[in-house]
């Protein structure tokens, strides 16, 4: 089935949990998520039902770069060199508190599917660290660093499962204490995925548009082609979707978004933009991720991955 893109219309929440903010915010309304906005620099709650959603206020400003839990409610942010973890966003007053051992300058962040550990990326020292249980009561531990500096490029995609972490760095590795282990040599991987049972790994390549699938990716790491790269070009985000029947492919180049059905590895499902989408980052904990960081008067868009694919646009409300 053909699904044309929805203009016009605003977020819908799917399956996603919903929760309402503490009593000491100025808004009200379900909240399916909260994202991290790059205009004001802050981190700011999806509110509302559909056809009334918007990008609600700041619950914590002044950041340089964060990241929130798919757990929704607490987040990781910097602030110049520093790491904090941040508590509470669905009560209108997050705590803050920075993380003591953390790397600094860190620029990218890859949460475990459960939200209970994170791994983060300094393009600065090419060092990586994996933080653990930062939803707990008290701020993350902190492991020690992982040295990333003899990858082949510069890290331009970043996946974390929870016990290893995935480096797309002109080509695929997996990073731990024993070291980086070669995964598949690729020209520039623009996003990674995981399979069904974590066992494969599916990566986008943005320089020759495929899609590669690395089976058993933490034992023999067997990479085969997934997809030659028909209609897709510049591949910035993937995500597994339909209960892990078909990868979600975001193209920047091609502006657009496919659905692939894995047992065909066809193109099932196609949607037109009307923006170049640059990223596919989980919202919550249901079915929605982001596509865009939302620049100044352009609204975030949203894809809502469940059964039936579509696009969304959600406006930012005006700060008082």
């Amino acid at each position: 089935m053909r699904l044309d893109m929805i203009s016009k219309t605003l977020l819908v929440t799917g399956v996603c949990a919903l929760t309402a903010l503490g009593q000491n915010s100025s808004m009200s309304g379900p909240v399916p998520g909260f994202v991290f906005h790059s205009p004001t620099r802050s981190i700011r709650p999806i509110v509302g039902i559909p056809g009334s959603a918007y990008l609600g206020p700041m619950v914590a400003q002044d950041f340089d770069a964060a990241s929130v839990s798919p757990l929704g409610k607490s987040a990781l942010a910097t602030r110049g060199s520093r790491l904090f973890f941040l508590q509470g966003l669905d009560s209108g007053e997050p705590l803050a508190t920075p993380i003591e051992g953390a790397i600094s300058a860190v620029d990218r962040f890859a949460w475990s599917q459960d939200g209970l550990s994170a791994a983060v990326y300094s393009a600065d020292s090419r060092q990586a660290q994996i933080l653990r249980s930062p939803n707990a009561a008290q701020p993350p531990g902190v492991e020690s660093s992982l040295d990333l500096s003899s990858t082949a490029g510069a890290v331009s995609a970043l996946l974390f499962d929870g016990k290893r972490l995935l480096v797309g760095a002109g080509g695929v590795y997996a990073a731990d204490n024993s070291g980086l282990k070669l995964l598949l040599p690729a020209g520039n991987p623009g996003a990674l995925a995981l399979g069904a049972a974590n066992r494969d790994l599916f990566v986008a390549d943005r320089t020759s548009n495929q899609i590669w699938m690395i089976g058993d990716y933490a034992g023999d790491a067997t990479p085969m082609l997934f997809s030659d790269g028909a209609g897709l070009t510049a591949p910035v985000g993937l995500r597994l979707a339909g209960n892990g029947r078909y990868l979600v492919v975001a193209s920047f180049g091609a502006r657009s978004v496919d659905a692939l059905e894995i047992s065909t590895r066809s193109t099932m499902k196609h949607i037109d933009l009307e923006f170049a989408p640059s990223r596919m980052d989980t919202v919550g904990s249901g079915t929605l991720a982001l596509l865009n960081a939302g620049a100044d008067g352009e609204p975030l868009y949203l894809i809502d991955s469940g059964e039936n694919l579509a696009v969304y646009f959600v406006p930012a409300r005006s700060e008082e």
